[in-house]
C-alpha cells in the first residue's frame, strides 16, 4: 500500500506579495467587491474569503526590499462575462494590461493583468 501524501491535494488559497499593502488591498478590495465580513487584516497580511472558498491572500512582510520582476507568469485566472469590459474595469483600478493585450479565438478571449508588484492574474472569457 503507497503510504499517503501529507500535502493535501488541495488549493486553498493564493498569496499575493505587496510592497505597499494599503495600496494592494484597495485595489484587489475594488476588484473583487467583498464585504468587510469576507475580509480580514493582519498586520502586514490582508485575507479576502472568495464566495468560491478560495482565499487571496496578499503580504507585505519585507516585501520592501524584494525588487519588482521583469516578468512572470500567471498565478491564476478569473472568469470574465465581457471581456472588453473587463479590461476597461481593471484599466480603471490601476492594473495593467500586459503581454500583447486582448487575446481572441474561438473558445476563449483573454488578457494578463499586473499589479504594481508584478503579480500577474489572467482574465479570461469563454465563447462555449
Amino acid at each position: 500500500m503507497e503510504e499517503q501524501s501529507p500535502v493535501l491535494n488541495q488549493i486553498s488559497g493564493v498569496i499575493l506579495w505587496s510592497r505597499n499593502l494599503e495600496r494592494s488591498v484597495e485595489m484587489y478590495n475594488k476588484l473583487f467587491r467583498l464585504s468587510p465580513e469576507q475580509q480580514k487584516g493582519f498586520g502586514h497580511l490582508h485575507i479576502f474569503h472568495l464566495p468560491s472558498g478560495m482565499d487571496v491572500m496578499i503580504d507585505a512582510n519585507g516585501m520592501d526590499a524584494v525588487p519588482v520582476p521583469d516578468k512572470a507568469p500567471p498565478l491564476f485566472f478569473m472568469p470574465a462575462t465581457d471581456i472588453d469590459k473587463a479590461a476597461a474595469f481593471v484599466q480603471e483600478l490601476g492594473f495593467e494590461i500586459i503581454y500583447g493585450g486582448i487575446h481572441r479565438n474561438d473558445a476563449v478571449s483573454f488578457f494578463n493583468m499586473r499589479d504594481p508588484d508584478f503579480n500577474v492574474i489572467t482574465v479570461c472569457q469563454n465563447h462555449r
